[in-house]
């Protein structure tokens, strides 16, 4: 989580959250007002940087959403699910990942659990707070227009290099049959299976 007075960004896992936190590291660490959590995995098991609006809440009696804007990362659900896949199946090769999961838009965690697309949804866009009307999206595919507009609202952004929006960070290899990508992309049942993703992306992309 990145906030000022002005917005909170919240870090929506494998929507380019790391590429955001290493550029508000790099060039506006000294902006004044401005906190950043650490990330730290190691000495961080909670992963507070992956708190929503609530979570912080009830972490941090002090910490009160207020006014400002949430900012929040978001890309089509059939991009997020093969990135969650691959990312997953690096992080725990030992585990029967499934691809055809994918498909419900289930997928199986560190540990062995299945998710679902729409807990996080629902964890960190959840309808009262969409209802609220301060949240922004900062589309991945369209990242550096949005992140220029989002951030350029509050902060000088014009520090940043324009080469430095192109990098990729935290990226995973694909381990998805190219049958499972075909079928994610050129189907719309992802979708029936995730209607709360779904909500959401056509809030932050127009019309589905």
């Amino acid at each position: 989580m990145i906030y000022s007075d002005d917005f909170v960004w919240l870090h929506f896992p494998k929507c380019a959250g790391a590429k955001i936190e290493t550029l508000f590291k790099r060039y506006l660490s000294d902006v004044p007002g401005l906190f950043q959590d650490s990330i730290d995995p190691r000495g961080d098991t909670a992963r507070v940087w992956h708190d929503s609006v609530a979570d912080r809440e009830a972490r941090s009696p002090a910490f009160v959403l207020g006014e400002r804007t949430v900012i929040c990362p978001i890309r089509r659900l059939p991009s997020w699910l093969a990135s969650r896949y691959n990312f997953e199946y690096e992080r725990s090769p030992q585990l029967p990942h499934n691809p055809e999961f994918l498909l419900e838009g289930r997928f199986l965690e560190r540990g062995g659990s299945v998710n679902h697309a729409d807990r996080y949804i629902n964890k960190f866009l959840p309808r009262p707070l969409l209802r609220g009307g301060k949240v922004r999206f900062l589309r991945t595919e369209h990242f550096e227009r949005d992140f220029v507009e989002l951030f350029g609202s509050y902060l000088d952004v014009s520090v940043i290099p324009r080469e430095e929006f192109a990098r990729k960070a935290n990226t995973s290899k694909n381990h998805l049959p190219a049958e499972i990508i075909d079928r994610l992309q050129s189907s719309r049942d992802v979708y029936a299976k995730c209607p709360e993703w779904r909500a959401v992306e056509e809030l932050a992309y127009g019309s589905f």
